[in-house]
């Protein structure tokens, strides 16, 4: 990196330069000619077979001789006085004991000259990282000051139409009750209302991309001989999670029937009932068999990719309009160098039902074995209810009982919000004004921005899937998450997602090179996050967002590259400056207002043409996994990995999960843009290649 920095002084500055390597020339030049000033007169050296041509004439050709930098001279000068000769010289004349004194080879001048350059380095190498690190103290430039005119303009323009575009809610939300009341009266009690906002996003879906989130994970057994194996493991499990589901989830109590609604659309609306019929051998299946060749006892893992691709864009129970399966693999995987089986459990999800976390929390909780308090065995009602819940309300209740016998001065005392509540109140209602500020530049941008245009950004989707994994397993010696958290460090305020997004760049120009003779230089990504905190007690609801991030495309590290690490540093402020812009917008906050108070509103038909983008190429999800392994029957789950569905014209959709503190990532691609499970899980295997070295780069270091 100093390298690099100094190389950079000299590129830019060749004046500069000419005028220090000129200095140094003098130097060298004073310093021999001092030498051979103060020389004395000695007995000719004997022959050496060099000849007089060879010999040093100045004080560089004699370093060039010996192999000495003048650095090493220098440095030498300071710490360790000595012999360094003898020194022949044209005069055949060697330096006495008492005149070997190298700081002669300075003079004051040249001495301050040779470290008023290391300082001038030295500082500004500071001032460029403290400029870094306080960017955002810099003085707004015409950039920023155009932005700022065209955000006023455009929230201007809003005004003008803002009546308009009241009047047409207002209508729509009028006539979004008129239907809520028909379908009531229509079905009655097993009417459940419509769906919300951010449900209705995943239940506006084609025949070709169905809204369905796929969890996979894989639970162990020990491989003793062939005779041995018989499927029974497969059984446990299966009944197992059947008699788990219908003792906790679908008693008389149960804590959420969202799971267990069906998902239905009239008069161009979405609305939840309770009419299904399903019975828990309906939602928990075997997974479709696989045919072997003769002698083979195991599936490999590329006859497990194919048929998770046919599965996961398949119909959910009951014609789609249930929300979740779970498939249990008959048939193990073999782990030849462990020893082990593996048989796989899918966990089939609508997303409508809920995000991410909200589905991870549903499988943890009410699927996997848990440790009950032996005070708590009696009630019943427990293997249904989240126990920090539980013991939250009931702190709750002690306190309000402890409360009664406050005085009513007390109590009016206690209810005033604090400095610190209302701090709160005030940042969030200045973001909200500062968001409604904005959201016309907003929409203005998105309406301008132009389609990614590369070979695997679709036009149009077919009905056939692609799935692809790569799980970094808990017995392995690799430390991805670990590399990655290291890499971030290195650059203040870097995020974990920009170097996982640095590594994917890299794959995915290895990707395009492969396909195209042109990679692009860069493209559009989709961005999920979180907008509200998670509750103790578990809620399937959607509470997430959605923004477009530039990703630039450059090829990865080159190991042979002597200015290796610099360049993976300029990559990785590269993506973090795209990132930085998009957290300091206001996109995530508009687009969820969008999905969650908006879309709700408008009728099928209309929703359709709203959420009908084209601008992104792919989507990518992470996701914090728990960092203890859950057990099912007492045996860990393990190997977990989730995918996304693919919306709009993003056909793909790349995921990464934490879990128990290795990474899992998952690919899910549409055929009409790549081909096989092979091309998929090229992109993953060149991402955590380029992790790797990134590991060998924080090794030399």
């Amino acid at each position: 990196m100093a390298d690099a920095q100094c190389w950079h002084v000299f590129h830019i500055c060749p004046r500069f330069f000419r005028h220090f390597t000129s200095c140094l020339s003098g130097m060298s030049n004073v310093a021999t000619s001092e030498l051979q000033h103060r020389q004395m007169p000695s007995k000719p050296v004997a022959a050496t077979g060099v000849s007089m041509v060879d010999e040093a004439t100045t004080f560089f050709d004699w370093a060039s001789n010996q192999g000495v930098s003048f650095w090493e001279v220098v440095a030498r000068n300071f710490t360790a006085h000595g012999r360094f000769g003898p020194v022949p010289i044209t005069n055949n004349v060697k330096l006495l004991q008492q005149e070997e004194r190298l700081d002669l080879l300075l003079s004051p001048t040249q001495f301050g000259l040779l470290s008023g350059l290391v300082l001038f380095l030295f500082l500004r190498h500071k001032i460029a990282r403290w400029k870094e690190e306080h960017s955002h103290l810099k003085i707004a430039s015409k950039d920023d000051l155009r932005r700022t005119v065209y955000t006023f303009l455009t929230f201007l323009e809003f005004l003008v139409i803002s009546p308009l575009l009241l009047t047409i809610l207002l209508t729509f939300q009028m006539y979004r009750i008129v239907i809520q009341t028909i379908l009531q009266h229509r079905h009655g009690k097993h009417f459940k209302g419509l769906l919300d906002g951010a449900d209705v996003v995943w239940a506006i879906e084609d025949q070709n991309s169905r809204g369905m989130i796929n969890i996979m994970a894989n639970v162990e057994e020990p491989f003793t001989d062939w005779t041995s194996v018989d499927g029974s493991i497969s059984a446990v499990i299966l009944l197992t999670l059947r008699k788990r589901i219908s003792s906790r989830l679908m008693r008389n109590y149960q804590p959420y029937p969202k799971m267990f609604w069906k998902r239905n659309v009239a008069l161009g609306y979405y609305f939840w009932s309770d009419q299904s019929e399903l019975t828990v051998e309906d939602y928990i299946r075997y997974m479709d068999t696989i045919p072997l060749a003769d002698g083979q006892r195991f599936i490999e893992e590329n006859q497990l990719r194919s048929l998770l691709s046919k599965i996961n864009n398949r119909h959910l129970p009951a014609e789609h309009t249930s929300s979740w399966e779970v498939l249990v693999g008959k048939q193990p995987l073999f782990d030849e160098e462990r020893r082990v089986l593996k048989y796989p459990i899918l966990f089939r999800v609508h997303h409508s039902l809920g995000d991410g976390v909200a589905l991870m929390r549903l499988l943890l909780e009410a699927i996997v074995d848990k440790e009950v308090p032996s005070r708590w065995k009696h009630l019943s009602k427990l293997k249904v209810m989240n126990i920090n819940y539980i013991l939250k309300q009931q702190k709750a209740a002690n306190h309000h009982r402890l409360a009664v016998g406050e005085t009513l001065l007390q109590r009016m005392w206690k209810s005033l919000p604090s400095v610190k509540d209302l701090t709160a109140q005030r940042d969030k209602f200045a973001r909200i004004l500062w968001t409604i500020y904005t959201a016309p530049a907003f929409f203005h941008d998105v309406s301008r921005r132009q389609a990614d245009n590369n070979c695997i950004h679709a036009s149009e989707m077919a009905n056939e899937k692609v799935v692809s994994w790569i799980q970094e397993d808990h017995n392995s010696g690799t430390h991805w998450v670990e590399i990655i958290k290291r890499t971030k460090q290195l650059i203040p305020g870097t995020r974990f997602s920009d170097v996982f997004l640095t590594a994917l760049s890299s794959s995915l120009d290895t990707y395009f090179a492969s396909r195209t003779s042109k990679p692009p230089k860069n493209l559009t990504v989709v961005l999920p996050a979180r907008i509200e905190k998670e509750t103790p007690h578990l809620r399937l609801h959607n509470r997430f967002s959605v923004a477009l991030q530039t990703l630039p495309i450059t090829p990865g590290i080159q190991m042979n590259d002597a200015n290796r690490h610099y360049a993976l540093t300029k990559r990785i402020i590269a993506v973090k400056s795209y990132s930085d812009v998009l957290r300091s917008s206001s996109d995530y906050l508009i687009n969820y207002w969008i999905m969650s108070k908006m879309t709700c509103l408008f009728p099928e038909a209309i929703l359709r043409k709203i959420l009908k983008s084209a601008h992104s190429t792919l989507a990518i999800s992470n996701l914090p996994g728990p960092q203890q392994l859950p057990r099912i029957q007492g045996k860990e789950l393990k190997n977990l990995s989730f995918f996304i569905p693919n919306l709009g014209t993003t056909a793909v959709g790349i995921t990464l999960l934490t879990y128990g503190g290795k990474l899992q990532l998952g690919i899910l691609a549409d055929r009409a843009v790549i081909r096989t499970e092979d091309e998929a899980h090229s992109i993953l295997k060149g991402t955590v290649e380029e992790i790797g070295r990134m590991g060998q780069l924080l090794e030399e270091a």
